[in-house]
């Protein structure tokens, strides 16, 4: 079966580890799907998510002309609460770390959380997929995986793909909810 490469568009904190899961259930080869890969990594890729893809989507759309794009996303006022969460427990500690800092400052023009910065990203981010993919409605999908639930539903039939049997995995969620627990211990290893 013939499987487009597939990337996650979305902004970090949108599901993004979830997304590189459920391409590898997909049959998609695990060594060849990343979570916030480097450049470098990306030419030898079928798939990936999180900022590492995202700065890039342009780029490998170009290099992979068949890709499908997913636009991750969820509420702005949850994935800022996310954002502030995940900016104080894992902050840019040293000048030489300098992927982060790289990818931090050309998507949210910051490197610490700014609750304005991060905003007028989001809303700048959006706005740019939804300009490119305009005339190209057929490759670009969007998924709430975080709030919505989205799921096995959206993503197989818009990459012509049967839905497996396995449940959607639903990782790495902070609180995930009593609906979605389950899943998220079928996955996680959690009792």
């Amino acid at each position: 079966m013939i499987r487009p490469p597939c990337w996650a568009i979305g902004l970090g904190r949108t599901g993004t580890i979830s997304f590189c899961e459920a391409l590898t259930l997909l049959g998609y080869d695990r060594a060849r799907v990343a979570h916030n890969p480097r450049f470098e990594e990306l030419r030898k890729l079928e798939g990936g998510a999180d900022n590492g893809v995202t700065l890039f989507y342009k780029y490998l759309d170009y290099k992979f002309p068949d890709s499908k794009f997913v636009l991750l996303w969820r509420s702005l006022e949850t994935w800022l609460r996310s954002c502030e969460y995940v900016s104080a427990k894992h902050p840019v500690k040293s000048l030489d770390e300098d992927t982060p800092i790289m990818r931090r400052m050309l998507i949210y023009e910051t490197v610490g959380f700014d609750r304005a910065k991060f905003v007028a990203a989001y809303n700048r981010h959006h706005a740019d997929v939804d300009r490119y993919f305009a005339s190209r409605p057929n490759d670009l999908l969007k998924m709430n995986i975080v709030e919505e639930g989205d799921g096995w539903e959206k993503l197989c039939p818009f990459l012509g793909l049967s839905i497996p049997r396995s449940p959607f995995p639903y990782l790495h969620a902070r609180f995930p909810d009593a609906g979605r627990t389950q899943m998220y211990h079928n996955y996680s290893g959690g009792d």
